[in-house]
């Protein structure tokens, strides 16, 4: 959503002002709109569904168009002036702001486990001026058609949603960029899922800019800081992977454990603490490594059996071929009794550092024997974190 919005102003923000934040907020979602899925397809399904059609480069290309004719038809209806809509509108973006406000109070004083009670207090003072900006601006005032050409509006539409796809790919959750042509998943994991250091500076300067007029040349100064701070940090995050990278393969060599591919992700948050894992036939070697941490080593690698012979009789299968692929064929399985296995997908890790409870792993799947098939239960404990483990986690990103 940052993103796009950032897009959208680049792109018409002097033409069209906030539109141009709005429009490219909106876009910049679109593709995730695929998880609604969910409501029409198996856990598996979707689970392949996102990040795939609605994610691919030819999306990107051909949705511009159809929705530019929807836009310029909806200014030609004259709706976005009728009182009820615009009330409407007002609220759910109220709702959206409290949410993101919530969202950024939780992270800072659950996970990060900072004390003080200011943040949310600092939280809301902005967002009472921020709402009643909206309301006195939007609300209160007769709204004007953007003057802006089809081809305009498709060029916004386009930056705003093939950014989307190209920054997921990025992550380590994969991407099928070349669908239909392929299903591979792009997955360059240089940044997590969720990473505040990326998208806060970059939410603080796309909301700065919806204060400025359009004319005014500090509002394309300020988003143009945004995008080049976010791509320099981007950039630091491919440099910090490669470093990674190094110290995992002279870390392997030192033990002498000779594999057949190897990967490294950041963990959820930050890019400063990283995951490593690597293969040899059935086995993994695993271990964590901090940019902090004093030697630029991985002391403690973690062997994981794959235990391929469980699943063995069932690899034919749909649901462990839409696993395998999905995990880039770094799982294990573990078996659970009473005719279940668990899958876990490693590529995530775990947040407690262990790997012998079936608990720490952070993204797996209970499987359970049904005859000859083995069927995903819809049953899924989420993984808990105690205080404890919570505070072990930023200690070791810390390097300790």
């Amino acid at each position: 959503m940052v993103l796009g919005a950032a897009c959208g102003e680049a792109v018409l923000g002097k033409k069209i002002g906030n539109k141009a934040l709005v429009w490219g907020a909106v876009a910049g979602t679109i593709p995730d709109l695929d998880v609604m899925a969910n409501f029409f397809m198996g856990e598996l399904d979707s689970l392949a569904f996102h990040r795939g059609p609605m994610h691919s480069l030819i999306f990107a290309c051909l949705m511009p168009f159809l929705l530019s004719w929807l836009v310029l038809k909806f200014y030609k209806s004259g709706i976005y002036n009728n009182p009820y809509y615009k009330k409407i509108s007002f609220v759910l973006a109220s709702f959206l702001f409290i949410a993101i406000a919530g969202i950024l109070s939780f992270l800072v004083i659950y996970l990060i486990q900072w004390n003080g009670i200011f943040v949310p207090i600092l939280l809301t003072i902005g967002l009472f001026f921020l709402i009643k900006t909206i309301y006195n601006n939007y609300v209160c005032k007769k709204q004007d058609a953007p003057s802006a050409s089809y081809f305009e509006w498709t060029g916004l539409f386009f930056l705003s949603i093939v950014t989307h796809p190209l920054l997921d790919a990025l992550t380590t959750f994969g991407t099928q960029l070349f669908w239909p042509f392929s299903n591979y998943r792009v997955a360059i994991s240089n940044i997590a899922i969720l990473d505040p250091i990326y998208t806060l500076p970059f939410l603080g300067t796309v909301i700065a800019c919806g204060f400025f007029d359009k004319s005014d040349r500090r509002r394309s100064q300020i988003n143009w800081i945004g995008i080049c701070v976010s791509s320099a940090y981007m950039m630091g995050t491919l440099i910090t992977k490669n470093h990674v990278d190094q110290v995992m393969k002279m870390s392997l060599e030192k033990q002498q454990i000779q594999v057949d591919k190897s990967m490294s992700c950041p963990t959820i948050l930050n890019n400063i603490l990283w995951f490593a894992i690597a293969k040899k036939d059935t086995s993994y070697y695993c271990g964590y490594y901090s940019i902090f941490d004093k030697e630029a080593k991985i002391d403690s690698l973690y062997r994981i059996d794959q235990n391929k012979k469980l699943l063995a009789p069932y690899i034919q299968q749909k649901s462990l071929q839409i696993l395998t692929w999905f995990s880039a064929d770094y799982y294990n399985a573990i078996d659970m009794g009473n005719d279940k296995i668990q899958y876990n997908d490693l590529r995530y890790g775990t947040f407690s550092f262990r790997f012998d409870r079936p608990k720490d792993y952070i993204f797996h799947f209970n499987l359970v024997k049904k005859g000859n098939e083995l069927q995903v239960s819809s049953e899924r404990e989420r993984p808990v974190q105690s205080r404890a483990e919570l505070i072990q986690f930023w200690n070791r990103i810390k390097g300790y």
